[in-house]
């Protein structure tokens, strides 16, 4: 395999040089004859007329059209594993997606991120092939394996040309239902993940994440995001196939496929390589409700080398499927949803206090959070908060400006096509639609949705759900330069990079 790939790398050499010396020969050199140029036309003079031309407006946009999402053709194998199938004959490709709707929320207690290593593993060999066997038949199909988890779910995604679906389809389920979890693989899998939390313990982003939901959910499963080193040095072969077992069945996931197939292959391949998946009944991850807030709390993760500060706030909002969210979208973009939006525009633009400055709306089948995010320099994180918290007043309190609304709308509906230009991100929203209960007509109303936005709308989306009174603040950073300044919004707490909270005696460290 090797030396035909390298054959085939110095064939293309070589017949690229040869089309780049064969082009050259055609290039007149700079010293040979060209012929006369034409006469140079003369040049009417500027006058006012051109002026009030080139300073008119272009014609406004008309009304916004919904595109017509493709059809979504549902069907179920003989063992109850539901199959999305999307036809899309414009490109010879075939994207494949198998959700698992257990994650980090179904975790034991005492094992957080037990999912997340499962997941980790299963891409490190079946009871059929080792992890490099298994790697060579994908690199065979020239196909495309990922598998990732979050709270809610372990995703299996393949991208193969159309005409491998059957053995790209038994690829997926192989993975899916037979994985070795081998102890030798375990030991590599460890050693790569203990590196990786250790890294990450160093990176000020993710602490303040960490801590901003660890904070923001208290005992709900939502708290954990990730794995810890005392869980990976403990866990065993035995628990990782103890939770595959339970969570790992037809009817506690769901298959989506789009691409250039037909919806009778997709459930007759389905049927064919996940029969004798047998069903169970998962355990259901219990939702603690996360602590209520009627003040403001800010937490400072101490780095004494730290030159900057990373700010990481925001609260509790809504479940994805709210009929709220839409509008909260809406607002969220005009606050700072892009490199446009009033934050970027102010604190990077006019004041110079950050590179970027964005805010975000969770998407999640329990109730998500609005988040906020900056990096500043430490003796401007005053100045930062201070603007910070004014924009939140505003998008609160005052209804946004018609213009910056329509500016707003028209970003999000024009932008919109650029989600449903591929296979995979088609795939990836009917799977949207799976996990967060929406309807199959969802995206065919989009713009339209969108486009019906009012100010009264967005205005009491953002007063609903975006509460600067009771924000969680989380602030990264040396915590003996910005502890004062932060005092001003709430009571601060002092925690070492591991969450721990510092005694009084030590913070002036």
């Amino acid at each position: 395999m090797i030396r035909a790939t390298l054959t085939s790398f110095i064939l293309a050499f070589f017949v690229a040089l040869v089309s780049l010396q064969c082009g050259a020969s055609r290039v007149q050199p700079e010293t040979e004859a060209r012929r006369p140029s034409e006469p140079t036309k003369e040049r009417r003079p500027y006058t006012a007329a051109d002026k009030k031309n080139r300073s008119e407006q272009p014609p406004a946009s008309g009304a916004a059209k919904d595109i017509a999402f493709p059809p979504i053709i549902r069907s179920q194998t003989i063992n109850a594993l539901e199959v999305n199938t999307v036809e899309l004959h414009d490109w010879p490709l075939v994207d494949i997606q198998l959700i698992v709707k257990s994650g980090l929320a179904a975790d034991p207690e005492k094992l957080p991120g037990l999912s997340k290593l499962v997941a980790a593993m299963l891409k490190e060999g079946t009871t059929r092939r080792s992890s490099a066997t298994l790697a060579e038949a994908i690199d065979f199909l020239g196909a495309r394996l990922s598998i990732r988890s979050d709270q809610e779910n372990i995703y299996i995604k393949m991208s193969a040309m159309s005409e491998h679906l059957a053995q790209a389809m038994a690829l997926v389920a192989e993975i899916a239902m037979r994985p070795l979890f081998s102890p030798n693989e375990l030991g590599k899998l460890k050693k790569r993940e203990l590196n990786r939390l250790a890294l990450q313990s160093q990176n000020p982003d993710f602490l303040a994440v960490r801590e901003f939901f660890r904070v923001l959910y208290g005992d709900h499963p939502y708290a954990h995001i990730d794995t810890t080193p005392a869980v990976v040095k403990k866990v065993t072969r035995e628990q990782l196939e103890t939770w595959h077992k339970i969570h790992f069945a037809p009817n506690n996931a769901f298959l989506v496929v789009a691409g250039d197939v037909s919806s009778a292959a997709v459930l007759a391949s389905a049927n064919r390589y996940f029969k004798g998946w047998a069903k169970r009944n998962p355990r259901e991850p219990e939702y603690h409700t996360p602590p209520t807030r009627e003040d403001r709390e800010v937490v400072v993760v101490d780095r004494p080398q730290s030159v900057q500060s990373v700010i990481y706030l925001g609260n509790l909002a809504l479940e994805r499927k709210n009929s709220d969210y839409l509008p909260l979208l809406v607002a969220n973009e005009v606050l700072g949803g892009s490199a446009t939006s009033r934050l970027f525009s102010d604190l990077r633009e006019r004041r110079g206090l950050t590179y970027g400055t964005y805010s975000h709306v969770s998407e999640k089948v329990e109730i998500s959070p609005f988040s906020l995010y900056a990096a500043v320099r430490n003796e401007v994180t005053k100045d930062a908060m201070d603007a910070l918290m004014a924009h939140l007043d505003r998008i609160v309190k005052e209804p946004v400006p018609i213009d910056e609304l329509a500016d707003t709308k028209r970003y999000l509906i024009d932008s919109f096509p650029l989600k449903i230009d591929t296979s995979n991100k088609i795939a990836e929203m009917v799977a949207d639609l799976r996990i967060f209960g929406l309807p199959d007509d969802y995206w065919d109303s989009f713009r339209t949705q969108i486009d019906r936005v009012t100010q009264e709308q967005a205005l009491k989306a953002a007063a609903t759900y975006i509460r600067p009174q009771r924000v969680v603040i989380v602030v990264v950073g040396k915590a003996l330069a910005i502890k004062d300044a932060l005092s001003a919004y709430g009571s601060v707490t002092i925690v070492d990079t591991d969450g721990n909270i510092i005694p009084q005696t030590k913070r002036a460290d």
